[in-house]
């Protein structure tokens, strides 16, 4: 496959980012809050250039919650674009099942003092206190994807004039996790 249209050394740089879906024996999320962002966050991060999205997922749990946890089935995957805010390069995450911490593993977690500032359990009914509308629906539909054992693939649009994040499933399904009777987008912007 050749890609005439960019020239080499020109093709755009893509961040990987690998996360783990982990939730508690009583199914609620366990989320982290690291110290550059605000908000309560999935655990993991960029993949590092010689790392495969598993091992990133496995090696950020280790850093950020001093848990070993194997990813499990990939859920989902979404596309976020740069942000000329922040500067954050366009990326490609994956969304692990790292599935239930035990009560023990809970209390063993150990914060990434680098990284991390604190972690908590929420119910998905709080989520939208404690984290964006974006992630909110990510975070909702990774937990219907585990729950229905399902794949989703969602693509997100730049945000919109009135402030909400349009977002597209693109394999062309219209029940989109977390959004049912919210403005969706048919094609991403």
């Amino acid at each position: 496959m050749t890609h005439s249209d960019i020239a080499h050394g020109q093709q755009p740089r893509t961040r990987v980012g690998a996360l783990l879906l982990l939730t508690d024996l009583d199914g609620r999320l366990v989320l982290i809050q690291p110290r550059y962002k605000e908000g309560l966050f999935l655990v993991g991060g960029a993949r590092h250039e010689d790392e495969s999205p598993r091992e990133a997922a496995r090696r950020e749990s280790r850093e950020e919650i001093g848990v070993e946890v194997v990813p499990g089935r990939k859920l989902l995957d979404y596309y976020s674009p740069p942000n000329p805010r922040s500067g954050a390069e366009a990326g490609m995450n994956f969304v692990y099942d790292g599935g239930q911490l035990t009560e023990d593993q809970l209390d063993s977690i150990t914060l990434g003092v680098d990284e991390v500032l604190a972690w908590d359990r929420i119910d998905e009914s709080q989520l939208d206190h404690f984290t964006t509308e974006p992630h909110a629906v990510i975070f909702r539909a990774a937990l219907e994807a585990r729950q229905l054992s399902r794949h989703f693939d969602l693509e997100f649009a730049r945000t919109s004039r009135g402030g909400l994040t349009l977002v597209h499933q693109a394999d062309g399904h219209d029940d989109i996790p977390g959004l049912r009777g919210k403005r969706r987008a048919k094609g991403v912007a």
